[in-house]
């Protein structure tokens, strides 16, 4: 793939672009009803938040890039982000953030620990790493809601629920992988 540059509407020159830059993600579009919509809008608003956390850019980066790549690239890039995300111990973290009882939260641990040890990435594992991205990002600060996840972990208080994170696999909809 080619960039054709103008200067004034005029043709300034042709530069080569990244291969990715012209892939579609595989799928099928989705459209976004009010509910997803108000969601969308709510984390468009607080990607700005990233840029002032640098594992935070690397996390979503490295998540952006799972979506247009095949296995094995695809399961090293999610098990990036979640590393990047929540640190050493993200298949924990993601499982208490993640699951609303004890059963949904020992399926979260387990597809992520199966992605650690490096099988590659089940569709619970990419939407349990998508699903703590989104509640990373609605949270507003990382740092804080990892220590909220240590301390829940610890059994010093419950887990966060920042309104209902367990259903936004079913909200923010990513494209199947």
């Amino acid at each position: 793939p080619v960039l054709f540059e103008r200067l004034d509407w005029r043709p300034f020159g042709i530069r080569p672009a990244f291969p990715i830059a012209a892939t579609q993600p595989p799928g099928e579009p989705t459209r976004l009803d009010s509910f997803r919509a108000e969601l969308a809008r709510e984390l468009v608003s607080r990607l700005s938040l990233a840029d002032g956390d640098v594992a935070l850019v690397e996390a979503l980066d490295r998540w952006e890039l799972s979506l247009f790549q095949h296995e094995p690239f695809r399961s090293e890039q999610l098990r990036g982000a979640a590393t990047a995300l929540l640190g050493e111990t993200w298949e924990l973290r993601a499982a208490v953030l993640l699951g609303e009882a004890s059963e949904e939260r020992r399926a979260i641990h387990a597809a992520l620990r199966a992605l650690r040890d490096g099988e590659p990435a089940s569709e619970r594992a990419a939407a349990s790493v998508r699903r703590a991205l989104v509640a990373a990002l609605r949270h507003g600060d990382r740092i804080a809601l990892l220590r909220s996840l240590d301390d829940a972990l610890l059994g010093l208080r419950t887990a966060p629920r920042l309104a209902r994170t367990a259903y936004v696999r079913s909200v923010v909809a990513a494209p199947s992988l």
